[in-house]
């Protein structure tokens, strides 16, 4: 209770009844509401670690990346609607010399599932960075972010992020059209004063545009209804990762937890939110309604691909086991995952790892088992 009044008698020293530009209350329960100030740096200074920043830049490898994020979390909390509005924050960090650097940029809540209230206490966010002269950080040059956050408090959920994280980090193993991501131990501070800093373990996405950008290619904004439309083996592979990791929670179709990339030789399908995988398994996450027949629960494997003509299977498998050391080494590496949640994961992962071993199972569990479609 004394740091949280510190922090209080902190932000009241620094409120003022005005607007941040480009502020504006996020409901009409905030109307008239004025947003605090921001910070002076050597408030926030105060949350940061001594010494330079390990990353130079973002996306470039497992360091990890630490900043402050202080926003009003209270206010933005409260923010559950799709139309979600920004609000000022600011994302304080070290610089390659170990000089602390504010960067002042806009916050929104983001998501569906887990921007519900009742599933998470604290959603996922997205970071605006502005346009700006480079200032020597790991956030240099970098446009919009989603975040992916702790659900709520219990150090369960900050286990499932870090699972998420090694989820992601597994399909970048296995190829380049994937979204990198980017490990974060951040410090919030909600300016408000009506929460208690916490500092928790987070990652950071990659932009689908940069991403894209990166490839050489586009992001589909009318992407390829049909599996027929997809280069076959990145379909393939797609299909068996999501198999790898206990994922049904996705549709190329519907683009639902997919982007779709165009590319000189075809569309490529990239997947994104693993949060409903056997691999994860967050308390809230189960078989859906189109699955609940073949499975209990998400740890249990449904191979949920579609069957389609071209697709070579063995030439699949040999990608998977060509990562296989890659693979079950970053399960094991020390992310901040517990030792019975690294136990779990690698488990998990030997686990498919002997179903493709066994010729005879792979075929039984995987390719005859492949969702018919009317192809077009």
């Amino acid at each position: 209770m004394g740091q949280r009044l510190a922090i209080q008698l902190l932000l009241l020293s620094v409120c003022s009844p005005s607007f941040l530009s480009g502020g504006g209350p996020t409901d009409s329960a905030w109307a008239g509401v004025p947003l605090p100030e921001p910070l002076r740096l050597s408030q926030l200074e105060q949350s940061l670690p001594p010494g330079p920043q390990a990353v130079q830049k973002l996306f470039s490898s497992d360091d990890v990346v630490e900043f402050v994020l202080a926003t009003d979390f209270s206010r933005l909390k409260e923010d559950r609607g799709q139309e979600s509005e920004e609000i000022p924050g600011q994302v304080a960090v070290r610089g390659a010399g170990g000089e602390a650097v504010d960067i002042p940029i806009q916050v929104k809540t983001r998501g569906k599932f887990r921007l519900q209230r009742r599933i998470c206490s604290d959603p996922p966010l997205r970071l605006n960075f502005p346009e700006s002269e480079p200032r020597g950080t790991a956030f240099d040059g970098l446009d919009k972010l989603k975040m992916v956050t702790h659900c709520r408090g219990a150090d369960s959920y900050e286990q499932n992020v870090l699972e998420e994280y090694l989820a992601y980090r597994i399909y970048n193993h296995l190829t380049d059209i994937s979204f990198r991501v980017q490990l974060a131990k951040v410090t919030y501070l909600d300016t408000s004063g009506e929460n208690d800093p916490v500092t928790r373990m987070a990652f950071l996405i990659e932009n689908h545009d940069a991403m894209a950008a990166r490839l050489g290619g586009l992001i589909m904004d009318a992407p390829v209804t049909y599996p027929t439309g997809f280069v076959r083996d990145q379909l393939s592979l797609f299909y068996v990762f999501q198999f790898m990791i206990g994922n049904v929670d996705w549709g190329t179709g519907s683009s639902h937890n997919v982007e779709v990339v165009r590319l000189e030789d075809g569309h490529h399908p990239v997947p994104y939110d693993f949060d409903f995988t056997g691999l994860v398994d967050a308390p809230y996450a189960g078989p859906n309604e189109l699955t609940k027949d073949l499975h209990d629960e998400v740890r249990q494997r449904v191979y949920w691909g579609v069957c389609v003509p071209g697709i070579d299977y063995m030439a699949t498998f040999e990608r998977f086991q060509a990562v296989r050391e890659d693979v079950l080494a970053q399960a094991r590496r020390p992310i901040g995952l517990s030792e019975r949640n690294v136990e779990s994961a690698a488990d998990y992962l030997e686990d498919f790892y002997e179903i493709l071993d066994d010729e005879s199972k792979a075929r039984a569990v995987i390719i005859t088992k492949c969702r018919k479609w009317a192809i077009k």
